[in-house]
């Protein structure tokens, strides 16, 4: 199997995603947006790796995946869950596994390039047009 890795822009994603693969004619393609900075890119392309090759080892295919996240971009549409809440740890998604081990890699990655996580996930978030409001407590 070939591995091909893209950047493109990130509107042209099918999913509410900074990374996505499949595999197609035996090699697997990793899409990453073109807009993140450079240790985003590096720690995104280890998720997506990770995550395609424990769900290539276990036989979960790109099909099954991609059906999964256009489910949950419905239930988005629907407002069941919003923008925030990442396919990839609900309980039916195909590639939980995957998506579980990618983000460690993703997080171990930013890590050791001292990297701040923080920055490096509102950027993604912001991409996104993911709001996420800080939590305020409540004072009696």
């Amino acid at each position: 199997m070939d591995i091909k890795i893209e950047f493109i822009p990130h509107k042209q994603h099918r999913f509410t995603t900074i990374g996505h693969w499949f595999v197609e004619d035996d090699t697997l393609t990793i899409q990453i947006s073109r807009e993140i900075c450079w240790q985003n890119k590096v720690a995104v392309i280890f998720h997506e790796l990770i995550e395609a090759a424990i769900c290539i080892a276990r036989n979960v295919t790109t099909e099954e995946c991609d059906a999964f996240d256009e489910l949950f971009e419905q239930e988005y549409d629907a407002g069941l869950w919003p923008r925030s809440v990442e396919a990839g740890f609900d309980k039916r998604c195909p590639y939980r596994l995957g998506h579980k081990w990618g983000t460690r890699f993703e997080r171990f990655a930013l890590w050791l390039m001292r990297a701040n996580v923080k920055q490096c996930n509102e950027e993604c978030d912001l991409l996104m047009g993911i709001i996420v409001r800080p939590i305020t407590r409540m004072v009696p």
